[in-house]
């Protein structure tokens, strides 16, 4: 997780030095965004593969070709190329994204899980501070963030320890055995047992990252070209603010295990579009200094979607059975694929209808209570599930349907 950190902030720290070099504005840098994200689509099919063969083999070969694909985005000559490299980056950076949380819930004990969820947001939110912490430390370096791809293709050095090192869920394990993994088909998930929970995840999982992408792929971009700050202030102030909400996470794992995956969701994110609001009306005449506005805002901003985030990972892989489990969240990193390409061409299209990107950015923030309500009516509560016994349970009904 703070290996797909890294890779998964490295373009939005570098948003300001790509748009220089391609000659690219607002709509331009959106649109770019848009075209890369398609990749994220992808992610589903092989996530139905993890269902079948396995989490540990899917993962490795996840590790095995990031490496590549990142050396081909640092080598790129030009837009075209970098973008066709990023397509297939973003798909298997998002079947990281699937596999690990369901992996986490997968070993841990039923009462740690929502704070096991936690702690893999934490590792994701250090790695994403080392994207920026590097990429502008790379501002006057030949080739500047081009380095940031060179370094992310070195995560190939690590599938030798994590072939020792990572052995396969035991929950998964226990009903591949048994067979229900080959019994399985995907049209489980709209039979009458899962329909609801399945559209309203899927939907929720699509609305989330609309608003992330939207919203939090210009925390460098916004400050360096609307206020007119330098990079490196721009990315201290970010690297600040975003060091406050880092205890965002372990907070949602706590609140989630404490009152619940429900309400810690949707208070989360009623909160979060007046924070997003906030930062993106920050101006340079912010008493004393705009970076300290975009800080305070951002640290809030950032908190109460590290806080939303653990809720929603441990939910989306509890209330379902193991052997559909990565089948499901394939489908909402597929949703998260959609909402992110449309976040991206929503931004373009809202940039220049409503004026320029902070107007559009705002906008955007208004998807996250949305999200809220449809959790906070939509979905059961999972705290103190039994996987086991769920999955026994199925078989169960199964067996006598």
């Amino acid at each position: 997780m703070l290996y797909w950190g890294f890779v998964d902030s490295m373009n939005g720290a570098a948003a300001p030095f790509l748009a220089r070099e391609f000659g690219l504005d607002d709509v331009g840098i959106t649109r770019t965004f848009g075209w890369m994200s398609i990749g994220a689509v992808g992610t589903y099919a092989l996530a139905r593969w993890a269902d079948r063969t396995g989490r540990r083999r899917v993962l490795l070969w996840t590790v095995l070709l990031l490496g590549p694909l990142s050396l081909a985005s640092a080598l790129a000559p030009g837009l075209g190329g970098f973008v066709a490299a990023q397509i297939g980056l973003w798909g298997l950076k998002g079947l990281l994204a699937v596999l690990l949380p369901v992996m986490v819930t997968e070993v841990l004990p039923t009462a740690e899980r929502a704070r096991g969820q936690g702690w893999v947001g934490f590792a994701g939110s250090l790695g994403a501070g080392l994207a920026f912490i590097l990429i502008a430390s790379l501002e006057d370096v030949p080739g500047s963030w081009r380095w940031g791809w060179v370094v992310a293709s070195l995560v190939v050095l690590a599938v030798p320890f994590l072939r020792r090192a990572v052995r396969e869920s035991h929950h998964y394990e226990r009903v591949a055995t048994r067979g229900d993994t080959a019994e399985t088909r995907v049209r489980d998930l709209l039979g009458p047992e899962f329909r609801t929970r399945t559209v309203v995840v899927v939907a929720i999982g699509t609305l989330f990252p609309f608003v992330i992408a939207g919203t939090q792929s210009w925390f460098i971009y916004y400050p360096v070209e609307h206020l007119g700050l330098a990079p490196l202030v721009a990315t201290a102030s970010v690297l600040v603010g975003g060091t406050m909400s880092l205890g965002g996470f372990p907070l949602g794992g706590f609140l989630s295990e404490r009152f619940g995956r429900r309400p810690t969701f949707a208070v989360a994110g009623l909160l979060y579009a007046v924070a997003n609001y906030a930062y993106y009306h920050v101006g340079t005449d912010f008493p004393v200094h705009p970076a300290l506005g975009l800080i305070l805002s951002l640290a809030v901003l950032t908190l109460l979607s590290a806080i939303a985030a653990v809720p929603f990972r441990a939910t989306a892989t509890e209330i379902f059975p193991t052997a559909l489990r990565a089948t499901v969240s394939g489908a909402t990193a597929m949703g998260m694929g959609v909402g992110t390409v449309a976040a991206y061409f929503a931004a373009s299209g809202l940039s220049a209808w409503l004026g320029g990107l902070p107007a559009a950015a705002s906008a955007l923030g208004l998807g996250l209570p949305l999200a809220a309500l449809l959790f906070l009516f939509f979905l059961p509560e999972s705290r103190g599930l039994d996987l086991e016994l769920q999955d026994d349970a199925r078989r169960g009904g199964r067996r006598s349907g």
